[in-house]
């Protein structure tokens, strides 16, 4: 047996060598790996990175000088048609004025089985899309052909940037498992990098150093003497030079898996980010690059595209004059140009943080981008002597700034500080919004007050208050175990706000269907809306229904929970352990009171006693109360999620907690017949 086990242990370390010393080629593709029909370590991955080699390199040459090189190989699986999104790359190129970056020696292959033999079928122009996805970013992006489930493909694209300051993310997992990745980044002594990852998984970075040189190519024009005509002589120089090496390899790294309540995933997914801090070369002083936030919004104030289109009131005077006239105070005044701006202005659906056509022009259009209707609002408070100021801020989409960067911001709204300390957010762009009640995109995201000296303060946009939903429930259920009733939803705050983006412009209809869905509830009837349009209220909701699937009768007995459709029966938090933190945006209660009318001949012989429980550090806390009087059943739920973000330390705590939940929810009243 020790020896059967001996030679098993020898097979797998040979097996082991053999896969570690693969070698990946552009252009030979294996059967085995067209044949294979699940990643080993992953039967649940419907494609995989098999390698991917990336190097990314500061070099030189005479015409243009020192660029900045990235060269990547990419070799990836398709085990199923859910995994063909992965046939398609988009890469966004960035662009300043006439300098911008580009795309050389793109080049792609689809490997398929036919009739037992390897299929290539070769990357075209017409798979190849060119467009410009915004001011500062054109688009490349290309579809791999003839893909099918099994295909292999592969690409591989040189991409020549001018700008050296900040090195493209270099993502070191993906959504989808990889096998094999190789990373290089490599950069002359001159050029000193900072570094900064993310994730959760090791990182295997190895530094080191080599040699390298630049060659000069000079030319010499001599002037005539003596009568004797002059000429040119050609002569060549080098410098000798180190280079630093970073080096990372990776095998088997898992596929990131987005969880419930990830907020912006990519935030998550391991990476390594490189920001130029300074450049030295022989016998010159040191060049420093690296920024501070203050420098940044010091930058971004004295844009043209920005600070000086805030000086700008001829535009609107007249109108913001007639339009506060008689306004007796701050609030009010605010509360006027910020009903008035929403009204005119309709927002493009483009942000960023410079003006486009400018505030003159998008006033009189009555359309603009996130900064000029917001840069606009901002102008006209300060015009009417309320102390505002312009947030720059990132939306919930973008990726964190790891350090202090000019593209670490794409939006643009206003705060208001009122003299007795009161401070209001206000983003003009929607319509559906109110002060401190801001879209989703920007709750989650991060920004910075800039005031006029250029310097700025970090906030924050996430509420301390949690938002409401309350349902109230008034139920009577027959010896059939049928069950009719009245219900009124309540929705408050973010919850209504979200409501309205949703359902505002929708008809009743389609309101209606969603309580179908979510509850299956087939049998609605007089459904009421109220306070849609009554911005900063809340929102009510109200309707007949009669159900009977969530009710058991047997013989002399009936049982059922007492929140009926509304109790929670699922946990989705269903992983056993988690890595990064749990983001709900903001802060919310669930509150239902139900009263439940037993039929008559009936008697209450069990039911859920009152209990209560919550999550550590005061991030959450269930009641569940319950009282039984005069054949009338009376509930009242409160789930409450204070934190808006929750560490990942506490996963075992919240997963418990919703455990806990949907236990005492569905726990059941049984009616016994007299």
């Amino acid at each position: 047996m020790k020896k059967t086990h001996k030679i098993i242990g020898i097979m797998f370390m040979v097996l082991t060598i053999h896969m570690s010393a693969q070698e990946y080629k552009f252009g030979k593709v294996s059967k085995e790996e067209l044949l294979e029909k699940a990643y080993p370590l992953d039967s649940a991955a419907n494609a995989a990175v098999l390698y991917e080699n990336k190097k990314v390199s500061v070099e030189y040459n005479s015409s243009d000088g020192f660029q900045l090189i990235t060269e990547v190989f990419k070799r990836i699986k398709l085990y199923n048609k859910d995994g063909f999104e992965y046939a398609t790359e988009e890469l966004f190129l960035y662009k300043n004025g006439s300098d911008k970056e580009s795309v050389t020696g793109l080049k792609g292959t689809t490997f398929t089985i036919a009739d037992g033999k390897i299929k290539e079928t070769k990357l075209k122009k017409d798979g190849v899309f060119k467009s410009e996805f915004s001011e500062n970013y054109n688009q490349q992006k290309f579809t791999m052909p003839s893909i099918e489930e099994g295909s292999v493909i592969e690409y591989k694209y040189r991409v020549v940037s001018p700008f050296l300051s900040i090195i493209d993310r270099i993502y070191l997992q993906y959504k989808i498992p990889v096998k094999k990745m190789e990373v290089k980044v490599a950069s002359p002594e001159y050029f000193s990098y900072k570094k900064f990852s993310t994730g959760y998984l090791p990182v295997n970075l190895k530094e080191s150093t080599s040699n390298d040189k630049i060659t000069f190519n000079n030319k010499v024009r001599s002037r005539p003497t003596h009568g004797q005509g002059g000429g040119t002589s050609f002569y060549q120089n080098s410098v000798d030079f180190k280079v630093k090496v970073d080096n990372v390899e990776s095998t088997d790294v898992p596929a990131f898996k987005e969880e419930p309540y990830s907020g912006n995933a990519q935030n998550y997914i391991s990476s390594l980010s490189y920001e130029l801090s300074f450049v030295k070369f022989p016998n010159e002083a040191i060049d420093y690059r690296s920024t501070t936030w203050e420098d940044v919004t010091k930058k971004i104030y004295k844009s043209p595209s920005f600070g000086d289109e805030l000086k700008k009131t001829s535009y609107y005077k007249e109108d913001v004059n007639n339009l506060i006239q008689g306004a007796t105070g701050e609030v009010e005044k605010v509360s006027l140009i910020y009903s008035f701006v929403k009204s005119k202005m309709n927002w493009n659906k483009k942000r960023g943080v410079y003006t486009r056509k400018g505030v003159k022009k998008a006033y009189k259009e009555g359309t603009g981008n996130a900064s000029e209707i917001n840069l606009m609002l901002t102008s006209m408070l300060a015009y009417a002597k309320i102390d505002a100021n312009p947030v720059i801020a990132s939306t919930s989409d973008r990726l964190i700034s790891l350090f202090p960067t000019l593209n670490g911001f794409n939006y643009v709204l206003t705060r208001v500080k009122l003299s007795d300390g009161s401070i209001f957010y206000l983003d003009a762009t929607d319509k559906y919004g109110m002060p401190n009640i801001l879209p989703n995109r920007i709750v989650k995201g991060m920004g910075r007050v800039i005031a006029k000296n250029g310097t700025s303060q970090m906030v924050s946009f996430r509420p301390t208050k949690p938002s409401a939903n309350i349902y109230q429930v008034q139920c009577q259920i027959d010896d059939q175990g049928i069950a009719k009733g009245k219900v009124s939803i309540s929705h408050r705050d973010y919850l209504a706000h979200n409501f309205r983006a949703v359902y505002a412009t929708k008809d009743d209809e389609s309101k209606v269907k969603r309580f179908e869905k979510r509850y299956g509830i087939t049998e609605l009837d007089e459904y009421t809306i109220k306070g849609v349009k009554e911005y900063g209220k809340g929102i009510n909701e109200r309707f007949n229904f009669i159900i009977e699937d969530e009710i058991e009768a047997i013989d002399d007995e009936i049982f059922f929970s007492p929140l009926l459709f509304l109790r929670d029966k699922e946990n989705v938090f269903k992983s056993d352990d988690r890595k990064y933190p749990i983001d709900f945006g903001y802060g919310f209660s669930n509150k239902y009171m139900v009263n439940l009318k037993i039929p008559e001949g009936y008697e209450v012989v069990e039911y859920p006693k009152t209990s209560a429980f919550k999550l550590p550090d005061d991030m959450g806390k269930f009641s569940f109360r319950s009282i039984v009087s005069n054949g009338i059943i009376q509930v009242v739920v409160d789930e409450t999620i204070t934190s808006p973000v929750i560490p990942a330390d506490y996963y075992p705590a919240i997963k418990e907690f919703y455990n806990q939940i949907i236990q005492k929810e569905n726990e059941q009243v049984v009616l016994k017949k007299i």
